[in-house]
């Protein structure tokens, strides 16, 4: 073997290396419809905090998103303890809107802090987030799931996340 075809081939394996460590630590997803298209208008959210919480002060913008837009959900308010679960059930901010359980592509969430002196923003660990999506029916017609360590490390200069599935 020369050595150009061995830099290349450590070059190669190296490559290979780093693609498989950067796989390994992304947050995984799913999402999407469960059974026949129907039209959402209630979520339960399940947050997974992780080492860094969410203060009590601060608020969280979270959004549908869908082929036509983003559509948003009444905001939920922190006051997560740090490696804790915590669950809300929300509405869309208009109680007349729907999003059909087909159209739906992903979530948005925007960290709004309301630092209180002498804080500043906060940071939020989201370890994990579950979205169940409802509409006439009591049973479940959407689902959307991210887990990570951390999915999104929320700051003062970084505070919106968005993942489609």
């Amino acid at each position: 073997m020369t050595s150009t075809s061995r830099r290349l081939a450590t070059a190669l394996t190296a490559s290979a290396l780093t693609l498989g460590a950067l796989a390994a630590t992304a947050p995984s997803a799913a999402a999407g419809p469960i059974g026949p298209c129907t039209n959402l208008r209630a979520f339960n959210l399940e947050f997974r905090t992780g080492g860094d919480d969410l203060r009590g002060n601060s608020e969280l913008l979270i959004w549908v998103t869908t082929r036509h837009g983003d559509v948003p959900l009444q905001p939920v308010w922190g006051g997560f303890g740090g490696n804790s679960t915590h669950h809300r059930s929300v509405a869309f901010a208009d109680p007349n809107w729907t999003a059909n359980s087909c159209e739906v592509t992903g979530m948005k969430i925007r960290l709004v802090s309301h630092p209180s002196w002498p804080e500043g923003p906060d940071n939020w660990n989201m370890d994990g987030l579950v979205v169940g999506g409802f509409g006439e029916a009591p049973s479940r017609s959407y689902f959307f799931s991210a887990n990570g360590a951390p999915v999104k490390r929320f700051t003062g200069s970084d505070h919106t996340w968005s993942q489609l599935g």
